[in-house]
């Protein structure tokens, strides 16, 4: 395997790139792992060389050998690095700009463009200008005299027949040396063009004020990003066809004027008829694609919330409205697909027909003219009507949509880039040399401020304060009373209106929401700083990550996958608190670190890191936790932006400052200050805008689903004799393809050989490392010389592939979900028939211009005294015998008309119908799908990322809903026509199957050679296009941590190695193209000139059959390339109804309802009585199990606490509970094993409120109800009861109210009381509280304990709880350690034994929280059992446990518990001996 390079080796990499990663001080944050190759063959390469791409043959035969992996790619040419590109198109637009400021007028980014890079695009149009005005005009004029020459005209020698017939050669081969230079150089034009144009666009979303990032969204810039920068691949190759298309137009009329006289006005008049109707199709095509983009949209927004809150919907029995959804919106997505195919068919039927419509219309003029009809005239007129054809009615309409789509796309850039920037809004002062720490601090003068100039409250107002070095300043106040913001001021993110702000020294930020990017736990600490060891040890111990790192499985080197998946809340922030740490500044910047974490956790993190790491710097610390307020020197208390006091801490208690008052205003948890948050609810209200809600996870599905229902094709389905036609469809579908859809996939298989595929599978093992496909893929780098395998193994949800050909089972499959044999049957024989109408048009042409050949001549003989003018003079054939064999011109009209009309009808029906099929299966297939992806188990969405599943739900299903049908059309109609064409050939000369058949096992051996390399470019292009995407879409989530650590230009960096490592793969893709290209384009011209030359020994053969030949066999080559390309693409796509049908076959999880037999008693629990019985859990094999050996009993209407670490086990017990992962052992409700039952009887009679709420888009009567159970009095009762209704009722609609993605347009605290409110109307018996209140203010939390107090009383209640304080009056509490019960008993009792876990955990908390809490415990204990608790702190570990006969002799279990307490004093490693191997807990 070639070794990977670490951040070093590639630093050191002298390729011809940018040369930003060698300038870095210290490794890349993200680098994907490729080792590049050190010499650039292509630089090296003679002009010969580069011409005919011989250089790229090394490549091919190590593709051939092996599979290609990134190791193989080449380095990116210097004139293609990313940083080059963008400091040229950064300098044309600051031209743009300054030149537009000078005028007054708008700057245009079109211009930009132009002046970079339009003479070089220019320059290559010249090409196609020769190719299609000289050459293409040219071979029709010598197969016309070649034509000639054999009717025996006179005055045409034999010398005359070589140089015409050479002519005909000549034109296949100058095309070689035209055609694909040109196409190179456009498409590498077009990658130049799209790679500054990124990389321009990173630059200023780095450089966004917020109020400009308000304006927009992460998923517009990632759309700009991936769909829009994409039309420059694509227009590019169309626009030159603008001018050339009406040139050759001009051209090919004056000639057919000589050859037909006005005659050729009536074929010409309906070719530029089809021009306005091929643009009005454009245009209905762009409406179709733009509904059909709106609607995969809204699907794969269903699906996304649907994946993302799998484990909700599973526990609140979701399932079957949330399919019911699905299934609506795929309907409504497929209807208008169907819509566009039908215009779709109509379409390619005109343009299958249209060419013998218009050569049958100029012919019948001629002849009804009076004129007579030769074989030299029926072909060269075919000829070049089908070349204009091609251009002006396929080429030129697509020029003039790409180009308005292009210059749509430009406008939208050109609206980012003028987005006001945050250097032009930031007024804080900072010192330009760093100062010693003694003299660092912030000073804050008068600051008022606002988000948007369109509220009319200020955000803050008249704030000031200082802190000095060594000095701790705290700031508090209720929810949106401007702490945050106060922060981002500082930060220079929040601009200031008035007053000032000057920071002295070097800034570190810890953001409230904690940001990680994907990558290693120690990258996501290091932030680019250099490692060192000492340092980073000790950040990891005032972190309190010693104990998390050591319980991950990679330790720091474990992967945090996407949005940090892999951590918990807790996890994220004290890494989230590590990077700014371990940063060297002298200002600490810290947004409430401490409401994540438990709180003996949060008592570690004040004293060892606050108070302790940093004494020595300036600190701000935002908290809602009054006991660490002592400690600091001065306080901050802000309400409503306002500043209501500043002070130390017994100054404000002394001036009457109630703090817990003050913090329980406020309805949510502060979120980061976003750019459209609004100051407060009523401004909100005022301006009538509720912000909405932005999912940051969805690249890939703009960069697949918009790309690929987005990408109207104007079709050339006719299969016409210029190579042409195979350029213009190679771009619309193969290389489209891989500009929209494929260029996102990655493990698009190309066919292999199975002889080869065990060759290669040792080979292939290599690629599987790679995670193939994310919708935000690990950025991965293993720095300080990590193994890659090492850290990869640990990591689940790698792909698995399909190694060589796509059997032949998939493809039956795929036709029979869209109808099964009849219908296949039915397709098979109509495109039979269409063929034969096809092929019988073409032979009856040449039949019948021989025929009038013979006729003229027999005229001729017949009568001396009449002249033939083959100049076209009026001739009279009445007279004229007709030949035997042959009819009459009459009879030759209605045959030919017949077959014509005739054709266009089968072709529109069977491509119709063929498109029904294949909508059927689409439609099918992804039902299937999606029942087997709700149906999987839980552990299936924890193992593999919403990105890789997301993916076969856009670019999967958008392969098979957009691509596939077309492509596999194609090659259908390109086998018939084939097969077609040979029985034509074959009719006239039958040696010219020889050369037929040398060319096809030609053509055979060289499209395995090709596809073997062709198969790992492009699956390497679409690896190394993903993080692109993800990168600008990491950098924008964390963009303010970035720019606090002033780390913009070490992101900008990568962004350039993404996109050069990108660069290389794509330059290799549109190489290895036009190699093939190359090589086919040479077999076809030797196979050209081989039936030309045969001919020239049959001087006794008809013009018509010389001429249907010869220009059969230039359409034979020129498909047979196309046809060897769109079969390698149906494979490609294939893979994706593999990858849907793989989907489909999941493992369910157990059943949703229960067995007849087994089913319980209405009402059931009755009690809610819960027994586990030696219940264990691992989440997969070869995990270490997670709970062990759990034995406890929970009574009727008990209310439980349950406590632990990070890790301990406490949420592992409600997934053994909910049946979301299968636990061993028996856990019994009301005395019924719930393994016997359906998991909707278990499910829907457990009540959750989730650690986070989950709304769902759409109503609010839908997020409460959606199976439509409740009258509306019901749902505002529960409302009521949570203290929503008044904030339900205010919003537009009330129930009927829509809510945004994620519920976003609720707060936080909002959200929770939602989910509140459904356990209320659910009426269970038993409710589940996982942390469902770690995020929410204390007022929200109180109103939670409350409602659940009362509404819930005669329930049993499980409680998960980071604070102790909500659980201290529970009936019992239990403490887990590692997944082991190590105490349960009262609250009480527990914190009488000053040794017990719970014990050391209530006093992590500090003194008088400690305090407080004793105090809740013992009034609860003493009101429970009616005798007075002794509830002094002091005397508390000596005294006796207080005796109640009646109490412990009815709980035995507790005394046990006592007993067993008191002997262990915390020893976590022995098995305890409540957990009972041998003892069954009793209730």
């Amino acid at each position: 395997m070639r070794p990977q390079t670490d951040a070093g080796d590639l630093a050191t990499t002298p390729c011809g790139s940018s040369g930003s990663v060698a300038s870095l001080p210290a490794p890349p944050i993200y680098l994907t792992g490729y080792a590049l190759k050190r010499g650039s063959v292509r630089i090296e390469a003679s002009w010969l060389s580069w011409l005919l791409m011989t250089w790229l043959i090394p490549l091919m035969k190590t593709g051939y050998s092996r599979p290609l992996d990134s190791g193989d790619l080449y380095c990116v040419q210097p004139q293609d690095a990313s940083q080059g590109l963008g400091d040229r198109l950064q300098k044309k637009w600051d031209e743009e700009l300054s030149r537009s400021k000078a005028k007054g007028k708008k700057p245009s980014y079109l211009k930009s463009l132009v002046h970079c890079f339009g003479w070089e695009y220019a320059r290559v149009g010249l090409l196609a200008a020769f190719e299609e005005c000289v050459l293409r005009i040219g071979q029709p004029l010598c197969l016309g005299g070649l034509i000639r020459y054999f009717n025996g005209e006179p005055g045409y020698t034999t010398v005359d027949g070589w140089l015409f017939a050479t002519g005909v050669v000549m034109g296949s081969l100058l095309y070689i040396f035209s055609h694909h230079p040109f196409f190179w150089g456009i498409q590498h034009s077009g990658m130049q063009i799209r790679v500054a144009s990124c990389a321009l666009i990173y630059r200023k979303a780095l450089r966004l004020s917020k109020a400009a990032l308000g304006k927009t969204t992460i998923g517009q810039m990632v759309n700009l990003l991936s769909n829009d920068v994409n039309r420059f691949d694509t227009s590019v190759i169309f626009i030159h066809y603008l001018w050339i298309g009406p040139l050759q137009t001009a051209i090919v009329l004056g000639i057919l004027w000589q050859e037909l006289g006005p005659s050729c006005l009536a074929g010409i008049m309906l070719l530029i008829l089809f021009v306005p109707l091929q643009s009005w199709m454009g245009k209905v095509f762009s409406k179709l694609r733009l509904a059909t983009a709106h609607r995969t949209d809204e699907r794969v927004r269903i699906m996304n919330e649907i994946i993302n809150a799998m484990r909700v919907i599973k526990m609140y029995t979701w399932e079957k409205p949330f399919t019911a959804l699905a299934e609506q919106a795929r309907k409504s997505e497929i209807d208008v697909i169907m819509r566009t195919n039908y215009y779709r068919a109509v379409n390619m039927s005109l343009f299958f027909t249209s060419s013998k419509v218009i050569v049958f219309l100029a012919l019948l003029t001629y002849i009804l003219t009076g004129n007579a009809l030769t074989a030299e005239k029926v072909f060269v007129t075919s000829s070049l009507i089908n070349n204009v054809r091609l251009v002006m009615t396929l080429f030129f309409p697509f020029g003039i949509a790409m180009g308005a789509e292009t210059n749509i796309s430009c406008r939208r850039i050109q609206e980012f880039l003028v987005m006001e920037e945050r250097e032009d809004t930031s007024s804080v002062q900072k010192s330009n040399l760093r100062p010693k720490l003694k003299d660092c601090g912030v000073t804050i003068n008068g600051v008022t401020a606002k988000w948007s100039d369109a509220t009319e409250e200020n955000t803050l107002n008249n704030i000031s304060c200082s802190v000095k070095a060594g000095e701790l300043l705290a700031v508090i106040g209720p929810v949106g009373s401007g702490k945050g913001s106060l922060l981002h001021a500082i930060l220079g993110e929040l601009p200031a209106k008035s007053g000032s702000i000057s920071v002295r020294g070097k800034v570190a930020y810890a953001s409230q929401e904690p940001w990680v990017f994907s990558g290693t736990v120690k990258q996501n600490i290091l932030f680019g700083q250099p490692y060192n060891e000492k340092k980073y040890n000790e950040v990891i111990k005032v972190c309190a990550l010693e104990r998390d790192l050591e319980l991950l499985p990679m330790k720091d080197m474990t992967m945090v996958g996407e949005r940090g998946v892999s951590l918990s809340g807790g996890q994220k922030a004290r890494v989230n608190l590590a990077r700014a740490v371990y940063y060297d500044a002298d200002i600490y910047l810290l947004d409430d670190p401490l409401s994540a974490v438990d709180t003996h956790v949060g008592r570690h993190l004040f004293d060892q890191c606050i108070m302790g790491h940093l004494k020595h710097k300036v600190r701000i610390l935002v908290t809602h936790q009054l006991q660490y307020l002592k400690e600091a020197n001065e306080i901050l208390v802000l309400r409503e932006g306002h500043p209501e006091a500043i002070g130390k801490y017994h100054q404000l208690v002394n001036s009457g400052i109630d703090f817990a008052s003050l913090l329980a205003e406020g309805h949510e948890e502060e979120k980061p200050t976003s750019p459209s948050r609004q100051p407060s609810t009523k401004s909100a209200k005022k301006n009538g805008f509720i912000p909405t809600g932005k999912f940051m996870q969805e690249a890939e599905k703009f960069g697949s689903s918009l790309s690929l229902t987005r990408r109207g094709r104007v079709r050339n389905d006719s299969v016409a004799s210029v190579h042409d036609s195979v350029e213009a469809e190679n771009i619309l579908t193969i290389s489209g393809a891989h500009l929209a859809g494929s260029s996102l996939s990655i493990d698009e298989e190309v066919n292999d050989t199975p002889t080869k595929a065990a060759k290669r599978r040792k080979a292939e093992r290599r690629l599987r490392n790679i995670q193939e496909e994310k919708s935000e893929p690990l950025l991965k780098d293993m720095d300080d010389g990590a193994d890659k395998d090492g850290a990869e193994e640990g990591q689940d949800g790698a792909e698995a592939r399909s190694v060589g050909s796509v059997k032949a089972s998939i493809y039956l499959k795929y036709f029979l979900a869209g109808g099964g044999w009849f219908l296949m049957i039915v397709l098979f024989l109509a495109n039979v028939l269409t063929q034969v109408l096809f092929s019988g048009t073409d032979y009856w042409l040449s039949y019948w211009a021989n025929g009038e050949q013979i006729r003229a001549r027999l005229l001729l003989e017949a009568s001396e005294n009449m002249t033939l003018a083959v100049n076209g003079s009026a001739i009279s054939y009445q007279d004229a015998p007709v030949p035997e064999g042959y009819l009459d011109t009459i009879t030759n009209v209605y045959v030919y008309a017949g077959l014509t009309a005739g054709l266009f009808v089968l072709s529109l029906g069977r491509t119709v119908m063929f498109f029904v099929m294949c909508m059927t299966s689409s439609r099918n297939l992804h039902n299937r799908m999606f029942q087997s992806v709700i149906r999987v188990p839980i552990k299936f969405f924890d193992t593999h990322p919403v990105g890789q599943i997301l993916n076969r739900f856009t670019k999967d299903l958008g392969q098979v809903d957009e691509l596939l049908p077309i492509t596999v059309f194609d090659v259908v109609t390109i086998l018939l026509n084939f097969l077609g064409i040979i029985a034509v050939i074959a009719s006239i000369n039958i040696w010219v199957l020889i050369p037929t058949l040398g060319l096809g096992v030609v053509f055979v051996f060289l499209r395995r050679f090709y596809l073997s390399t062709a198969r790992d470019v492009k699956r390497l292009e679409g690896i190394t296009r993903s993080p692109v995407f993800s990168h600008l879409s990491a950098s924008l989530q964390g963009l303010t941590t970035i720019r606090a650590f002033e780390a913009q230009q070490i992101f900008m960096d990568d962004f350039d190695t993404h996109q050069d490592l990108h660069s290389s793969a794509w330059f290799l893709f549109l190489c290895t193209t036009r190699w093939f290209g190359i090589c086919l384009d040479w077999i076809s011209c030797i196979y050209i000139a081989i039936v030309t030359y045969s001919f020239m020994g049959m001087q006794d053969s008809l013009g018509g059959d010389i001429g249907l030949a010869i220009s059969s066999a230039m359409m034979l080559s020129g498909m047979f390339q196309w046809g060897v390309r769109q079969s390698a693409e149906v494979e490609n796509q294939m893979t994706s109804v593999e990858r849907v049908l793989e989907y489909s076959k999941l493992e369910p999880e157990a059943a949703l309802e229960t067995d007849q037999d087994k089913t319980p008693k209405a009402g059931w629990p009755a009690k809610g009585e819960i027994k586990f019985e030696d219940v264990s859990l691992q989440y997969s094999p070869n995990d270490a199990p997670v709970l062990k050996n759990l034995n406890f009993c929970i009574k009727a209407n008990e209310k439980i606490g349950i406590v632990g670490r990070t890790g301990a086990g406490k949420s592992s017990m409600l997934t053994s509970l909910f049946r979301l992962t299968e636990p061993v052992g028996v856990i019994y409700i009301d005395n019924i094993a719930v393994k016997e039952l359906g998991l909707h009887d278990v499910r829907g009679n457990i009540s959750i409120i989730p650690q986070d709420p989950t709304l769902f888009s759409g109503t609010m009567r839908r997020n409460l109800d959606p199976f439509d159970q409740y009258e509306d009095e019901d749902l505002w009762r529960a409302l009521e009861e949570v203290q929503l209704k008044d904030a339900v009722s205010d919003l537009e609609g009330g129930l009927e109210a829509v809510m945004s993605e994620g519920g976003s347009n609720l707060s936080v605290g909002q959200r929770q009381l939602v989910c509140l409110a459904r356990a209320i109307l659910r009426h269970n018996r038993i409710l589940v509280l996982d942390e469902a209140t770690a995020n929410v203010d204390p007022r929200t939390d109180g109103l939670i304990q409350q409602t659940i107090r009362s509404k819930f009383r005669n329930c049993t209640v499980l409680t998960i709880a980071h604070r102790l304080h909500t659980i201290m009056d529970s009936d019992r509490v239990m403490v887990l350690e590692a997944g082991r019960l190590e105490e349960f008993d009262e609250p009480y009792i527990l914190l009488r034994n000053p040794n017990s876990m719970f014990t050391k955990l209530v006093e992590q908390t500090g003194k008088a929280a400690t305090e407080q809490l004793r105090l809740i415990a013992g009034r609860a204990y003493q009101a429970k059992h009616g005798q007075v608790a002794n509830l002094s702190v002091e005397e508390e570990s000596t005294s006796e446990a207080p005796q109640s006969t009646s109490s412990r002799d009815s709980q035995p279990q507790h005394d046990k518990n006592e007993d067993q307490t008191l002997q262990r004093p915390g020893n976590q490693d022995d098995v305890p001996l409540e957990a009972g191997q041998d003892d069954k807990p009793a209730c």
